[in-house]
C-alpha cells in the first residue's frame, strides 16, 4: 500500500463507492488564481453551497491507477473525521486528466503568511499567537487520537491555514503518509528538514512524537518570526539536527519580552524544549501539549483578544488598499496536471525567495518576494500557473487573463450621495454600489459580517445560492437593509475602507 493511514489489506476505494461527493467544473462557478504569502493557488465558488472554495491538484500522473485509487481512500478515510480544527474536504475534483481535493476557503492564509507578510502584520499580537498554537495542538490531538492515528508528518506554518477570525486549521493531513522524506544538495528540498525530527532524518518510521516536534519548531518561528536554523550551513544541518542543534536564539530571550508573567514564560519555555527533545519518549502528547497552551491563552481575555483581531483587519486592510490588485481568471479546462512538470521540485520552504513561474505572464509585471511553499496539497510539484506562456497573448491561448487595473483608476471612486441614515443611503445608491462591489470585496465583507455576527449562517447561504456577483450583491444590500442600521453601516463602512466608494458628508438629501 502507498498508504499508512488505512488499516493494513483495506480495499482501496472506486469513485462510485466514495461518499465525498465528485466535483466536476459544471459544479464550480468562477476560476481564478490568486497569490498568497507563498504561492498562486487556485480558487473557485462552489455552485451548490456558493462558497469559495481551493482547487488543490494532486500529481498522480506517474501512479498507476490502483495507486491512485489508494490515494482517495485516504482522502475519504479522513474526511470522515470532522473537527473545527480540520480545514474541511468539500470533495474531490476530477475530469477526464486531473484529480484534486476541494476544500473550504481560508480568507486569512496561513500562519507563514501570518509571520513573514510583515508589510500585511507589522506587529504580531501575543494573544493572537498563542491562541493558533492551542488550536494546532488541538487539531493534533484530534488526529492523533483516531485509530490508527493519523500524523502530518511535514508539519509547517504554510499548512497551517487561518480563518476569518484567525482561527487555525490543518490542512494536508489527508496525504501525509504519502510525503516522503527526501535530501538532496538543492536548497528548497533541504528547506523541509527544519520541521522533521532527529528520528525521521534518520529514516526511522513515523510516530505522532515526530509530529509534537514539528509543533516545537513552530512555536519557536511563530513566536521569534524568524525562519528557524537560518543561520545554520543547509549541508550540514541533518548532522546537527540529530546531534542536538536546536533553532536559535534561544526561546527564552524571545519570551523575555513577552508579556507573559514569569510562571507562563516558563511554562512556554519548558513546552517548546520538551516538544523538540532528543528523545521522543520524553516529548508531550499533542493532548497534554493542549491542555498547557489552553491555561496560558485563558491569561488574555476574550476582549483582549477581539481589539487585537481588530487591529489586525485593519492593518490589513490599510496595507492591501496601497497594493496594486492582481488577479488572473482562466478557463477550468485548461486546469490539468501538464501544470505540474516534472522539473519543479517540492515547494516546502519557508525562506523567501525571487519568483519566476508567474513573472512571464506579462511584460512590465515587477518580480515579487515570496517563499515557495504551498498551503495546497502536491506531492513533488508546486502547483502554478504554466511557463509555457510568457506573453499575454500566450496566456489567452492557455485560458489565463491577468486583470492588471492602474492603481490611479482603480482607486477614483464614486462619491455616495448621504440620505437621513445609513439604510436610506444603502437603498439610495444601490445602483453605484452593484457596479463597484468586485467578488473579492463581497466574499470579504460577508466572512466579516459573519465573524462579528450580523450575519447569520442562513443570511450568508441565502446570499450566496444567487448565481452571479450582481445578484449576491443585491440580496447582502437586501439582507443589510432588512437588518436595520447596523448591519447598513457595516456594509457601507466596509466598502469605504476598501476604496470601493467614497461617501459625501452627511446632508439630509
Amino acid at each position: 500500500m502507498c498508504s499508512g493511514i488505512l488499516l493494513s489489506g483495506t480495499t482501496p476505494l472506486y469513485m462510485s463507492e466514495m461518499s465525498l461527493p465528485v466535483i466536476s467544473p459544471r459544479d464550480l462557478k468562477t476560476y481564478q488564481i490568486v497569490k498568497t504569502s507563498t504561492e498562486y493557488v487556485y480558487k473557485s465558488t462552489h455552485a451548490p453551497t456558493g462558497s469559495s472554495v481551493f482547487i488543490k491538484l494532486l500529481a498522480l500522473a506517474e501512479r498507476n491507477e490502483r495507486e491512485r485509487q489508494t490515494v482517495l481512500s485516504d482522502v475519504e478515510y479522513v474526511s470522515r473525521r470532522r473537527s473545527e480544527r480540520l480545514l474541511e474536504i468539500v470533495g474531490i475534483f476530477r475530469t477526464s486528466n486531473t484529480i484534486g481535493i476541494v476544500t473550504e476557503w481560508m480568507p486569512n492564509e496561513s500562519l507563514h503568511s501570518l509571520i513573514y507578510q510583515r508589510d500585511l502584520y507589522p506587529l504580531l499580537p501575543l494573544s493572537i499567537c498563542i491562541r493558533i498554537l492551542t488550536d494546532v495542538a488541538d487539531g493534533l490531538s484530534f488526529l492523533h487520537n483516531q485509530h490508527p492515528p493519523i500524523m502530518l508528518q511535514r508539519m509547517k506554518p504554510c499548512n497551517i491555514l487561518l480563518d476569518a477570525q484567525y482561527r487555525a486549521k490543518l490542512s494536508d493531513f489527508w496525504l501525509s503518509d504519502l510525503q516522503k522524506v527526501n535530501f538532496s544538495m538543492d536548497h528548497e528540498e533541504n528547506a523541509s528538514v527544519n520541521y522533521l525530527s532527529p528520528q525521521r532524518l534518520q529514516k526511522h518510521g513515523p510516530t505522532t512524537a515526530d509530529d509534537m516536534y514539528s509543533l516545537g519548531i513552530i512555536f519557536h518561528e511563530t513566536l521569534s518570526r524568524k525562519q528557524p536554523f537560518q543561520e545554520n550551513n543547509p549541508l550540514k544541518l541533518v548532522t546537527e539536527i540529530t546531534r542536538g542543534i536546536r533553532p536559535q536564539p534561544n526561546i527564552d530571550i524571545i519570551l523575555k519580552v513577552t508579556s507573559l508573567q514569569h510562571s507562563q514564560r516558563t511554562n512556554l519555555s519548558q513546552l517548546t524544549h520538551l516538544c523538540w527533545h532528543q528523545n521522543p519518549n520524553m516529548r508531550p502528547t499533542a493532548a497534554e501539549c493542549l491542555s498547557r497552551l489552553y491555561n496560558i491563552q485563558e491569561t488574555f481575555s476574550k476582549e483582549e483578544i477581539e481589539c487585537e483581531i481588530d487591529t489586525l483587519y485593519k492593518g490589513k486592510e490599510r496595507a492591501v488598499q496601497q497594493s496594486q490588485t492582481r488577479i488572473m481568471e482562466f478557463d477550468i479546462r485548461y486546469l490539468d496536471e501538464g501544470w505540474l512538470t516534472k522539473s519543479d521540485k517540492s515547494r516546502t520552504q519557508s525562506v523567501p525567495e525571487e519568483s519566476t513561474d508567474v513573472d512571464s505572464l506579462g511584460p512590465g509585471t515587477m518580480k515579487e518576494k515570496r517563499s515557495a511553499s504551498l498551503p495546497v496539497s502536491s506531492f513533488k510539484t508546486n502547483i502554478h500557473v504554466p511557463t509555457t506562456c510568457p506573453e499575454q497573448r500566450a496566456a489567452r491561448n492557455y485560458g489565463v487573463s491577468q486583470i492588471h487595473r492602474n492603481a490611479a483608476d482603480y482607486f477614483s471612486c464614486p462619491h455616495l450621495i448621504w440620505s437621513i441614515n445609513y439604510v436610506q443611503t444603502l437603498k439610495r445608491n444601490r445602483e453605484t454600489i452593484l457596479n463597484r462591489v468586485t467578488e473579492g470585496h463581497l466574499n470579504q465583507l460577508i466572512d466579516t459580517m459573519r465573524s462579528k455576527s450580523v450575519l447569520s449562517r442562513e443570511d450568508s447561504e441565502n446570499i450566496n445560492a444567487e448565481r452571479t456577483l450582481k445578484t449576491r450583491t443585491r440580496k447582502c444590500l437586501e439582507t443589510c437593509s432588512e437588518k436595520g442600521e447596523d448591519a447598513s453601516k457595516m456594509f457601507l463602512d466596509s466598502l469605504c475602507s476598501r476604496n470601493v466608494i467614497h461617501m459625501h458628508s452627511r446632508n439630509p438629501a
